[in-house]
């Protein structure tokens, strides 16, 4: 039997951050459509070494039941089937997984900023902006463990989504949000599914702004004084907006937290949108010092990478590369070509998932070969070449973050790395083979900051004032408005030569997969 690979263990025994894949619609749909329906993909298309079936593509499920498994995941509102009547169906992956997996529920708030998911922006903040509201809410309580409140990025008040929204300025933003929050608050059946209070802004300044408007939802007491039951109160927090992408910011808002006692009891803090990994390293650092505090909490991140790289340029991930100077999953146009139809060629860049297929098992269509409208395609591939495309990247991503966290864990417990040099000259010289020194440094430098008291001389505050520039250089920026949500890539993993830019992927969401005709 071909090898199978349990992702939960080595996470779970080794401590780190979690990265969360954001599955894609088209994913759970086709999967949905294929056990409904047996002759949805003939027998004779799923490939001989699948020895599940298509289903064997199911990650969520256990290490018997899957090519390769792993117990975590992201789905989002904005682009599931939110019908309570329709969805188990449609989507049996999400809602018909097995117990001791985690499900982390995305809101949407991205899909309705963007106008994926219709909101007349006129009637946000009344009753009849309600019954969006109240659908995102019951679809979360019915499907995910942690859940995302309902934010307005601040994106939505810039141009060109400002002449939709009418909003205008960032505190529109923070007022729908907070109109949010509390009509979650109030509707919420406690004990349904978990919220994660989101945490956004523009800006470190924004974001500051931010937080001290929406932390009140996670504090028992202010909850009870604005006339809810203690129950009510949200249970953890999600990172967004500056806070995802600026590493001095998202160390502020996690030193506010620890100094007003929101860690103790909050038991996951998820960070949206990163798909670099060097920031896979970066957050498990985090969460250990985390733990210092609240014992129970896990940190996790999500991107939508493996999926939106097949569905959206149909690029395949090849090999990962790990040295002192870069970090990347490198990746490539998949295999594509209709004279490979039939080949009993196997496929490169093995996997759980590749190793059981041969070439003609993803060049399906060959010269002359008419589509389901009549017309001859560009391409081999058909609808499952996609689904498998999507979950062999989706073990090229784990693999990827595990065995970067897997080197970083060697080389700092191998060497006496002092977070000081990281200002000095020498700090250029390469520590590791295979580690970024910013990784090893970052380890350090996080160690010191939360041993210290957060205010006065030396205090945690003025240790990030002090190193604000080295903070800044492991950040990434935004290059245009959409890339506040996902930032899928490093620069360095697409191959040049394919004239795809990083921000064009960054801008992708699931709901903007090319159209796979079933």
């Amino acid at each position: 039997m071909a090898n199978r690979v349990d992702f939960s263990k080595n996470i779970d025994e080794a401590g780190w951050a979690k990265y969360l894949p954001a599955i894609s619609g088209f994913y759970t749909t086709h999967l949905g459509k294929a056990l409904a329906d047996e002759n949805f993909v003939p027998a004779e298309r799923i490939p001989e070494k699948f020895e599940l079936g298509l289903q064997g593509l199911d990650f969520l499920k256990s290490p018997e039941e899957s090519y390769f498994s792993y117990r975590y995941g992201l789905y989002s509102a904005g682009h599931a089937e939110r019908k309570l009547d329709k969805c188990n169906d449609r989507e049996p992956m999400i809602h018909g997984r097995r117990k001791d997996t985690i499900l982390v529920g995305d809101s949407g708030g991205f899909q309705i900023a963007t106008g994926v998911i219709k909101m007349d922006w006129s009637k946000v903040m009344t009753p009849d902006g309600d019954k969006l509201r109240e659908e995102i809410l019951r679809y979360l309580e019915h499907t995910s463990d942690w859940s995302m409140t309902l934010d307005v990025p601040a994106f939505a008040a810039l141009p060109p989504l400002s002449e939709k929204t009418g909003l205008t300025k960032f505190q529109d933003c923070l007022d729908v949000t907070e109109y949010n929050l509390h009509y979650f608050m109030k509707n919420r059946i406690p004990g349904a599914t978990k919220f994660l209070n989101v945490l956004s802004g523009s800006s470190p300044g924004t974001s500051k702004d931010w937080y001290e408007t929406v932390k009140h939802f996670s504090m028992p007491a202010s909850v009870e004084a604005m006339g809810y039951t203690a129950d009510r109160t949200f249970e953890g927090w999600a990172f967004a907006g500056v806070n995802m992408r600026d590493m001095k910011s998202a160390l502020e808002r996690l030193i506010d937290l620890r100094e007003d006692g929101l860690l103790e009891g909050k038991d996951w803090i998820h960070f949206l949108g990163i798909g670099r990994l060097d920031w896979a390293c970066y957050l498990t650092a985090i969460e250990r010092q985390l733990k210092k505090y609240n014992p129970n909490i896990n940190v996790s991140y999500d991107a939508a990478s493996p999926f939106v790289a097949a569905g959206g340029y149909a690029l395949s991930y090849n090999y990962n590369y790990f040295s002192h100077d870069q970090l990347t999953y490198a990746m490539g146009r998949g295999l594509d070509n209709k004279g490979l139809k039939g080949s009993k060629m196997a496929m490169p860049f093995q996997g759980p998932i590749m190793e059981r297929c041969r070439v003609g098992d993803l060049c399906v269509m060959g010269p002359g070969d008419l589509n389901k409208h009549g017309k001859e395609g560009k391409t081999s591939w058909d609808t499952t070449t996609y689904a498998i495309v999507m979950a062999h990247n989706v073990y090229n991503h784990l693999q990827a973050v595990q065995e970067i966290n897997r080197l970083a864990d060697i080389e700092y417990a191998t060497r006496t790395i002092d977070y000081g040099d990281w200002a000095k000259k020498k700090s250029k010289t390469p520590i590791s083979d295979f580690v970024p020194n910013n990784i090893l440094f970052f380890n350090s430098f996080v160690e010191e900051l939360f041993s210290r008291p957060a205010h006065g001389k030396g205090g945690a505050y003025e240790l990030l004032e002090n190193y604000a520039g080295h903070l800044d250089s492991i950040s990434f920026k935004e290059n245009k408005i959409m890339d506040s949500y996902h930032t899928l890539f490093d620069h360095d993993a697409i191959d040049a030569k394919q004239e795809i830019k990083v921000e064009d992927i960054a801008s992708l969401d699931n709901e903007d997969l090319i159209q796979l005709d079933e």
